[in-house]
């Protein structure tokens, strides 16, 4: 019987990290390129390499003098992967969805110690793989970084889990190895993991035993991070990461975006059937008074907003395979069967109980064809072949010191691979671009990235709306390069495209049916 049970959590397990691998790896290659964004780390790995894996006082990316203070960890794995022969730009494909399917088999461990059971971890797996939130972010471009960062942090907190619960030592230099690797991966998971490793410890770890073993891991962790940030406080001193602890908002910024982040959670294209079971399973836990996960799948929103949500359906996960398996299983064997008695493992009802087999292998495929739809609203952001073309014209029919206004029309600026992709691609300037600006702007950050929408709906109005946006901020711009829409219609006589026509301020220097520029006399 044992053997059984045990085929059944395997089948689940084995199908659950195949059509997780499938959902990853599915974006680049429906389009043939990186998703969204990279195009920054794809400079700074160049940076790095001809710079002889020495980090550099700054990157070269939009001639902006951005130091070069970001966690370096994948940048070096790039760099080493490119001396190999392979091309940055396949790295940056093809190492965010490999790393995120490698978070599936994480997650499953770290699931597996928090519940004491891998039968439940297998159903927390099948919740937290198909989840468009567990790979949306980490399989792009600029998931180089971020799925390290969330690979670690899961291991980070796995391993302080046992280090506290299990009492061995390897765990101590487990913990210190993955929490380094989390803060030299990405500086807002690198926050989550030391916050949640923290949390851990409240709940877990508030002895002697507990106490000691966690300063060794500071310790460590400190040790093991200390070339990098000493690097950087060497070159820049506290400057650049003060002017990136300043860019989260503040008040009720922050606040409206918590809110909104938190309604959409899961980023389910269909019935949000994840995010209603983990909250099932946060009453669950709350009523058996096993408050660590309840507290958890919160606490990312009040330590650092924008990576809340990737951080919190890590116990939302854990959550829902409770909920699976302790309330929503045993309903269903008691429909089944009428039995009185407690329930046990769900895998030993699997061979007999067809309407259990039928819910969860529904539950797997819903989510799975949900989540495949996502992958194809995922590939609409990239470059359209066009605009690479104009881009490409951009690098050599250009001084060098040449400043773009770069206009696509798309409302969010981190969704935009046009805007941070043409510093990389054409080497020069753009004034809107907002990638790197975190480590430049300090407080100004929140106010600029406001500012970039005003700067959009200058498509629709005049010439002036865009001098006044570069005037207001100090900002000169020799050219202006607009990202054409997809339409059958000629541009209206109020739109941007149409006026600067019309202008003898500026004169058209390129047009295709991707872009159009214009440059300023």
């Amino acid at each position: 019987m044992q053997s059984i049970s045990s085929r059944w959590a395997n089948l689940f397990l084995y199908t659950t990290v195949i059509f997780g691998a499938i959902l990853r790896f599915a974006p680049t290659i429906i389009t043939g390129q990186p998703i969204n964004d990279g195009g920054m780390f794809y400079v700074m790995i160049q940076d790095l390499t001809s710079n002889q894996f020495v980090i550099p006082a700054f990157t070269s990316y939009n001639h902006l003098n951005i130091p070069y203070a970001y966690p370096p960890l994948s940048f070096y794995l790039g760099g080493l992967l490119s001396l190999l022969g392979i091309p940055i730009l396949e790295i940056i494909r093809w190492v965010p969805p490999l790393v995120s399917t490698l978070s599936i088999i994480a997650f499953y461990w770290m699931a597996s110690l928090m519940l004491d059971s891998k039968t439940k971890a297998t159903l927390a797996t099948m919740v937290y793989a198909l989840i468009p939130r567990s790979f949306s972010w980490y399989v792009m471009g600029g998931g180089l970084s971020r799925s390290f960062g969330v690979l670690f942090l899961i291991l980070s907190c796995a391993s302080t889990w046992a280090l506290f619960t299990r009492r061995e030592s390897k765990y101590i230099i487990l913990t210190m190895m993955c929490g380094a690797g989390a803060i030299l991966s990405h500086p807002e998971t690198g926050l989550h993991a030391a916050t949640a490793c923290a949390l851990i410890w409240i709940f877990k770890g508030r002895n002697i035993q507990g106490f000691r073993d966690s300063s060794l891991v500071i310790l460590g962790v400190v040790l093991l991070t200390g070339p990098w940030w000493g690097t950087i406080l060497f070159q820049h001193g506290f400057t650049p990461f003060q002017s990136a602890l300043r860019t989260g908002g503040n008040g009720s910024i922050s606040l409206l975006l918590r809110i909104r982040s938190g309604i959409n959670l899961t980023e389910e294209n269909l019935f949000p059937l994840a995010i209603l079971i983990g909250i099932a399973g946060f009453v669950l836990q709350g009523v058996s008074g096993n408050w660590f996960l309840p507290f958890w799948s919160v606490f990312p929103f009040f330590v650092e907003w924008r990576s809340a949500t990737a951080i919190s359906i890590l116990p939302l996960s854990i959550l829902a395979g409770s909920a699976i398996s302790d309330l929503i299983i045993p309903l269903l064997v008691r429909i089944k069967s009428n039995l009185k008695e407690k329930i046990g493992d769900w895998t030993g009802y699997m061979a007999q109980n067809r309407l259990l087999q039928l819910s969860l292998g529904f539950y797997l495929f819903y989510a799975f064809i949900g989540a495949f739809i996502y992958d194809f609203s995922l590939s609409n952001y990239i470059i359209p072949t066009q605009s690479l073309d104009a881009m490409k014209w951009v690098k050599t029919n250009t001084p060098s010191n040449s400043r773009f206004i770069v206009l696509t029309g798309r409302s969010d600026p981190f969704s935009d691979p046009t805007l941070e992709w043409f510093p990389a691609i054409t080497t020069k300037t753009s004034q809107n671009t907002i990638q790197g600006k975190e480590w430049l702007l300090g407080n100004d950050f929140i106010p600029f990235l406001g500012s970039l929408d005003t700067l959009r709906t200058c498509l629709n109005d005049s010439v002036a709306c865009v001098t006044k946006w570069a005037e207001t901020r100090q900002l000169g711009f020799d050219y202006i390069y607009i990202e054409k829409q997809k339409s059958d219609l000629p541009p209206s006589t109020n739109s941007l495209l149409y006026l600067l026509h019309h202008d003898n301020k500026f004169v058209l220097v390129f047009e295709n049916d991707g872009a159009t520029i214009f440059e300023r006399k």
